[in-house]
């Protein structure tokens, strides 16, 4: 961490560091479904490479034309800053750092407002054509790959004399590689695949005070709080997926009405995510991602509970309808579903000692989620089934392995390593 008491001109890039998500889309989402709709395509064809972002810009702002200042300036108002913004501009103005907010694809007069809301000196951003006090619909200058970022900063050094200033970037896509390849010091905030690679520091916690240790000078150390709530009722919806391998258990004829309620219910949320992602909410299923979801996944489209679907049906209809191994398909996903969640909230309430293997995880949090998976399997397994079950669905919840989201290992691995016992001939499910 940098260690210099060199005063910095630190420049953030707005959308997804500042703001939360992406601003057309909040905008457009307020001005209905068709617009909505059409910007999603415009992202679309742009992610996949198919449209620059310069004309991702010309045709997204012709859906606001006739659109009035000021209404976007209200609708600024009212839109999502990142967790921890204003605290950590603050802080880094009161160390007598200069702030400056950047966009290539907000309208400057919408960023003025944001540098006044958060306490940055200066701003930068899209200059739109007016028809008096409406959008017309064009922009008057567009650079490219934001490159005009490059020429702002240029000139605002040259201007402001700030030569002896070093320049730091933060930013988190690739429409920002210039900046970050001009400044002396470039950070990613949850940055994309491919501004990774042109960043010297990377941090991934959704709240901007994490960023402090890396930027501020000379350097602090912060305390990020976490929420608490947010992450008790994730788990608490996550537990009560028990019911599930309760009830299949019980009687063959909730087979079918079980699958075909998970089958719907994610296939409804994966179009509601869909829809989400133009910045159309679908009232109830988006509160509730709203309330239940990790920070790092509402800028994004949210695949955990889809994992954790297929996490909780797969072993059932594989191991239990396709194989006859039904009591273990059923007794690895209630320790998956019971032994997950309680450990997560037993860390988070009282969680003090981390393992070395995984420091994401606490002593106290795994014995926990083991003791009552244990607990909750005595209800039709024997002792010793269910002590071996719970134990490693523990350890494998407690190993870190890349690229598997534990909704998918915890169960199947599970599954899977007694369904090959049994068939060995070790006998551990009585």
């Amino acid at each position: 961490m940098a260690q210099t008491e060199r005063k910095r001109l630190i420049v953030f890039d707005v959308d997804g560091v500042i703001l939360r998500g992406f601003w057309l889309s909040q905008i457009t989402a307020r001005l209905g479904i068709t617009k909505s709709f059409a910007l999603g395509v415009l992202i679309i064809l742009y992610e996949a490479r198919i449209m620059e972002v310069t004309s991702l810009m010309r045709y997204a702002y012709r859906l606001l034309r006739g659109v009035p200042r000021e209404w976007l300036l209200r609708m600024t108002n009212q839109s999502d800053l990142v967790r921890g913004a204003q605290e950590t501009i603050q802080f880094l103005r009161k160390q007598g750092h200069i702030i400056v907010l950047i966009s290539s694809g907000i309208p400057d007069f919408v960023v003025s407002r944001l540098a006044k809301i958060v306490g940055a000196q200066f701003a930068y951003g899209l200059h739109l054509k007016t028809k008096g006090t409406l959008l017309t619909g064009h922009i008057s200058v567009l650079g490219s790959r934001g490159q005009t970022k490059v020429d702002f900063v240029k000139q605002l050094i040259t201007i402001q004399q700030l030569g002896d200033y070093e320049l730091v970037a933060v930013a988190n896509d690739r429409n920002n590689i210039p900046l970050l390849k001009y400044s002396h010091l470039p950070v990613g905030f949850r940055p994309d695949r491919v501004a990774r690679r042109y960043v010297q520091y990377v941090v991934t916690t959704p709240d901007l005070r994490a960023l402090l240790p890396f930027i501020a000078s000379p350097s602090v150390s912060v305390y990020i709080p976490r929420r608490l709530g947010q992450e008790l009722l994730r788990q608490l919806l996550h537990a009560s997926a028990v019911l599930i391998p309760f009830l299949w258990l019980s009687d063959s004829s909730w087979h079918l009405p079980i699958l075909t309620v998970i089958a719907s219910g994610s296939l409804l949320f994966f179009f509601s995510e869909l829809f989400r992602s133009y910045g159309i909410r679908i009232p109830l299923i988006s509160k509730v991602v709203r309330a239940a979801g990790r920070e790092t996944e509402i800028g994004s489209f949210v695949l955990s509970p889809l994992y954790f679907a297929v996490g909780v049906a797969f072993p059932l209809v594989l191991f239990s309808i396709l194989l006859p191994f039904t009591l273990i398909a059923a007794s690895c996903v209630i320790a998956f579903l019971v032994g997950d969640a309680f450990s997560t909230i037993a860390g988070l309430l009282f969680g003090r000692h981390k393992w070395r293997i995984n420091p994401q995880k606490t002593i106290e949090g795994t014995l926990t989620g083991f003791s009552l998976a244990f607990l909750v399997l005595l209800f039709f397994l024997s002792p010793i089934s269910a002590l071996l079950c719970a134990f490693l669905a523990g350890v494998i919840e407690l190993l870190p392995i890349p690229y598997l989201d534990d909704n998918l290992s915890v169960s199947l691995g599970t599954t899977i390593v007694f369904v090959i016992l049994q068939l060995s001939g070790f006998y551990i499910f009585l």
